[in-house]
């Protein structure tokens, strides 16, 4: 799911933060520590100067440091949503899908959602409701 909004500005927030505002004038503060102490692609960024490079680029749609990494808006919007509690982490649900042995169909039919919307949520491409979230702790609580 595309941002509903392109974004306005980035600021640094700490050394591993940004505070993202929106057109819209919604702005979640998102996290990196993550992505940069556990993917190689992100070191240069462990550099507060580097980090604090983090511009707004391509119209609104990504942030780009003078290193050259980028991270496009829609993935800013997700782990901000994660990070705010308005959305289930996507790590956490395709862990609960490995956990309980799911394939996409089985967990759609589960929930009566489509394949596809599932497809989405285990792929990252679309927020996941908290809805969601509390359905697979139900589907736990039924079966556990």
């Amino acid at each position: 799911m595309a941002t509903p909004d392109k974004m306005k500005s980035v600021t640094v927030q700490a050394p591993d933060s940004l505070l993202v505002e929106l057109t819209s004038g919604k702005s979640y503060c998102v996290s990196l520590a993550e992505p940069m102490a556990g993917v190689a692609g992100f070191d240069a960024l462990r550099d507060p100067a580097m980090f604090a490079t983090a511009q707004v680029q391509d119209w609104g749609w990504a942030v780009e440091w003078a290193c050259g990494l980028s991270m496009a808006s829609e993935r800013l919007y997700q782990m901000g949503k994660e990070q705010a509690g308005e959305a289930y982490p996507v790590a956490e649900f395709r862990a609960w899908m490995e956990r309980n042995n799911m394939s996409l169909s089985t967990l759609s039919a589960a929930l009566g959602l489509s394949r596809r919307a599932v497809s989405q949520y285990s792929s990252g491409a679309r927020p996941i409701p908290r809805v969601v979230g509390l359905a697979l702790r139900g589907l736990d609580k039924a079966h556990g």
